[in-house]
């Protein structure tokens, strides 16, 4: 059986247009404003950064992760696999933008032979794909560090070793 999953359009439409209306205030500044030399720097870097943010939500929005009991894969623009047997480390990390915690996303990374997978926490589905990349990764002998441990528990993910 595999499992097929997708950032929701949701989440691609609010980076799209965030990364959109940053573009258009940084470029909009560099064709109205005529800036000085650092200002014009500082807006063009802005502009092209914002520019590289609304490109990435795309490739998210043509982006399939599947997992099945061969590896895990991403299919789109950027695609890689990982089998299971090649697998050689998990990692989930938390990103917080509060002091407490509270907030902030998750991104699991997967590395294989010559390949790595990112995946946030955005992803329908993202945390089923953590326990299942977990479960293979203890069951291949992969050991786990603590914040990886600790990020699957605040999922309620719960691991035998």
């Amino acid at each position: 059986m595999t499992d097929r999953l997708r950032y929701p359009c949701r989440a691609i439409v609010t980076e799209g247009l965030q990364g959109a209306i940053g573009f258009a205030l940084a470029a909009g500044l560099l064709v109205h404003a005529e800036p000085a030399g650092p200002v014009l720097w500082a807006s063009a870097a802005a502009a092209g950064l914002f520019l590289v943010y609304s490109a990435r939500a795309v490739v998210r929005y043509l982006t399939r992760i599947e997992v099945d009991e061969k590896g895990i894969r991403t299919l789109g623009p950027l695609g890689a696999e990982i089998s299971w047997g090649e697998m050689r480390s998990i990692r989930l990390n938390h990103y917080t933008t509060r002091n407490d915690r509270s907030g902030g996303w998750m991104q699991l990374v997967v590395r294989g032979a010559g390949a790595s997978i990112r995946i946030d926490s955005s992803l329908g589905g993202f945390a089923g794909l953590a326990a299942a990349v977990g479960r293979e990764a203890l069951q291949r002998g992969a050991q786990l560090d603590e914040p990886t441990r600790s990020n699957l528990d605040a999922l309620g993910i719960r691991l035998n070793d």
